[in-house]
């Protein structure tokens, strides 16, 4: 099995971070959305051998705290561990200094065993830029949200830009954002497309709901991009099996399936999420012998 790039992520060695996670083609990663910790880690225990990685978010953070993701950590060995804060606020420069709250935020994940966490586009340049810069320091991956799942999300993603205002607020923040290439930005989710190509984003989250727009991510980037949207949020009546082979056929390797409560909503989890990867596996090997 091929590897992508690695991340430097913030498995704690010494006060050092080592570059030891890598993302493993068309990646399952089981996204836990659940109220306690008791639930994640029971989960966790049962799984960790078969997914390439984990979604921890908001609901298991406010529950059990920032430690919980150690003890999944400690289950997991060097598996993907994404921590989905969605990430939206202020970015802050004086001088060559950051001290906005999105790098406050990031800080409380550093040493925490966390690879990647989400942050929104859509506060703008300085926001995206702090997140990166500070995500690099603490070992996190950012995965950057251009376009969300669920219904209605189009709403204000899909609002235009006006091409030259972005560009000047780039500019300001100290961002080239480089508006000159064969891709117009039209809207909201170009734009964040077009500000994470620029300032260097880990990845991208792309709604597995929506495989016309992960056309459109695959022609801004050739960077990681994790799909939520998987089993029960598909709008287009596709069984799961349909849902991997749309997913593989637009995006190719570099690329992660967030599957949920098709896993963690089963009777028998472990069972289910046996089920996902023989579904991604044979949708991978008949997709390398015609390479």
């Amino acid at each position: 099995m091929k590897l992508l790039e690695t991340h430097t992520v913030g498995l704690p060695v010494g006060n050092e971070t080592k570059p030891v996670v890598t993302m493993k083609e068309y990646a399952v990663i089981a996204a836990l959305d659940l109220e306690t910790s008791n639930s994640v880690l029971g989960i966790v225990s049962k799984i960790a051998g078969i997914v390439d990685g984990v979604k921890i978010g908001v609901p298991t953070l406010l529950e059990s705290g920032t430690g919980i993701l150690s003890k999944v950590r400690d289950l997991m060995d060097d598996q993907l561990l994404l921590v989905d804060l969605k990430i939206a606020d202020i970015g802050f420069r004086s001088g060559t200094s950051w001290s906005g709250t999105n790098g406050k935020i990031l800080e409380k994940l550093r040493g925490s065993g966390a690879t990647h966490v989400t942050v929104h586009g859509f506060p703008g340049p300085w926001s995206v830029a702090e997140a990166v810069h500070i995500g690099n320091e603490v070992g996190l991956g950012i995965l950057l949200l251009p376009l969300m799942s669920h219904v209605g999300a189009d709403i204000f993603f899909s609002r235009p830009i006006e091409a030259s205002g972005f560009e000047r607020s780039c500019i300001v923040a100290g961002i080239n954002p480089n508006l000159s290439g064969d891709l117009p930005v039209r809207d909201v989710t170009d734009g964040i497309l077009s500000l994470g190509e620029t300032i260097g984003v880990a990845g991208y989250i792309g709604p597995a709901t929506r495989p016309e727009d992960l056309r459109r991510y695959r022609m801004f980037t050739d960077k990681p991009i994790w799909c939520p949207g998987f089993g029960r949020q598909d709008r287009l009546g596709r069984s799961l099996a349909k849902q991997f082979q749309d997913w593989a056929d637009v995006l190719g390797p570099r690329s992660a399936a967030i599957v949920g409560s098709t896993i963690y909503g089963a009777r028998d989890a472990v069972a289910a999420a046996h089920e996902v990867i023989q579904i991604r596996d044979s949708i991978k090997s008949v997709r390398h012998l015609t390479e």
